[in-house]
């Protein structure tokens, strides 16, 4: 589908840092838990920005490497982390990646946005995977749920998206969030409590 790897010409992090909070990260590098700052994220960017870890090199949104997205994508703009995903995909589509939408800011908010409902249409109509997601307290992890359902296909005939998605919404808010198991030691970046 996108080759995950192409940046998008003249777009930045800048000031975001979404991606040094929400992930859990554990690598034999690096470890962090989920939703907690990384101790190097400070006033608007990285310390280490230009020695830090490969799996942050490594890591950019789907702002960063689809052009579908626009400027208002920027998480910390829109409030939504937009990624590629390439696990969970059902066999049925002939996709072997998706894309997943974590709501970080004001979720009630941006489901209810034309804009993000639009978007959401759009790749179910496309038959993109579409997963939306939560992210979990502090050391948990994420709630998803995947938006290809035959309850959505009927939202979008019936012009009642936006229940539908206020729906998943609630499901999502309702989780039985996880713990996120962190495995390696050694090198914790994760700011306190």
């Amino acid at each position: 589908m996108w080759d995950g790897m192409t940046l998008v010409a003249g777009r930045t992090c800048g000031d975001c840092t979404v991606c040094c909070v929400l992930p859990n990260i554990d690598k034999p590098e690096i470890q962090k838990v989920s939703s907690a700052a990384c101790r190097h994220c400070a006033g608007g960017g990285c310390a280490i920005y230009e020695t830090r870890p490969p799996v942050c090199r490594s890591f950019f949104c789907a702002w960063r490497t689809v052009e579908i997205f626009s400027e208002d994508w920027r998480p910390d703009k829109s409030g939504v982390l937009a990624q590629i995903e390439t696990e969970g995909i059902p066999e049925h589509f002939g996709f072997c990646t998706g894309i997943g939408l974590m709501l970080v800011d004001n979720p009630g908010r941006i489901v209810r946005q034309k804009w993000f409902q639009d978007f959401v249409v759009t790749g179910i109509m496309n038959s993109i995977p579409m997963f939306l997601s939560l992210p979990g307290p502090r050391g948990f992890q994420a709630a998803t749920t995947l938006l290809n359902t035959e309850q959505m296909l009927d939202a979008i005939k019936r012009g009642t998206v936006k229940d539908a998605l206020e729906a998943a919404l609630k499901l999502l808010r309702g989780w039985d969030f996880q713990p996120a198991i962190i495995t390696n030691t050694g090198n914790d970046v994760s700011s306190p409590a």
